[in-house]
């Protein structure tokens, strides 16, 4: 997508800052996840594609909420005293979808999504395989929209360097990178984001980037 006209996002509903008054938060808050409608975006991609980037700019200019498998999968690995990588958070969700079923992350994440969002439009980060993407489905319908965001193999590699977001990733090779990029695991995150209701192609600059996200979320919230 090419847009280089800069346009001004959509302003957060009246109902966003209806639920942000704090009489309402506390008078109504049961109620509040009845009335309200939300609207789900998932977030699939591989690593260094910018999905964080995405969720940063969905929260600041979109009242957008941040819920991830990774805050799940974090605190059991810490727990168990392992380094606190990207390999070791797959080797979990592996386990625990062998022993209480393939959806057993994604259900607890829309747990979470239901007992603690406060937002009528929610993240949801971390969807990876096809099965993580069913129960949302079912749950939310139509208000549940994929966003595949993804960019060149190089680049992600340079980026992944660069961030320093888990343990050893500073220090990965080339060669060590595409290895990681052949493993089932992730070549399933490119087939569910060939699924998905829309692309961002993060292979450009901050400001093609945000016309991709603002283009797209003006279809989704149209």
């Amino acid at each position: 997508m090419t847009n280089n006209k800069k346009k001004q996002a959509p302003e957060p509903s009246a109902g966003f800052y209806f639920w942000q008054n704090p009489v309402i938060k506390t008078k109504y808050k049961g109620l509040k996840n009845i009335l309200m409608t939300k609207t789900i975006i998932g977030l699939v991609g591989e690593k260094g594609s910018g999905k964080g980037t995405v969720s940063d700019y969905l929260i600041q200019h979109y009242g957008a909420e941040h819920f991830g498998t990774s805050k799940i999968l974090k605190r059991t690995v810490s727990d168990l005293h392992l380094p606190l990588t990207r390999d070791n958070f797959i080797k979990l969700a592996l386990v625990l979808k062998e022993g209480f079923g393939s959806s057993v992350v994604i259900d607890s994440l829309i747990q979470d999504i239901e007992s603690k969002s406060q937002s009528n439009l929610v993240i949801a980060d971390g969807i990876r395989m096809h099965d993580d993407v069913r129960p949302f489905q079912a749950k939310y319908g139509a208000n549940f929209q994929l966003i595949y965001v993804t960019a060149d193999m190089k680049l992600r590699y340079e980026r992944t360097k660069l961030r320093k977001e888990k343990d050893g990733e500073d220090k990965m090779t080339w060669q060590g990178f595409i290895a990681e990029e052949a493993r089932l695991t992730e070549v399933a995150i490119h087939e569910v984001g060939l699924q998905a209701d829309y692309t961002i192609n993060n292979d450009d600059g901050p400001q093609e980037l945000e016309a991709q996200i603002k283009e797209v979320m003006t279809k989704i919230l149209k």
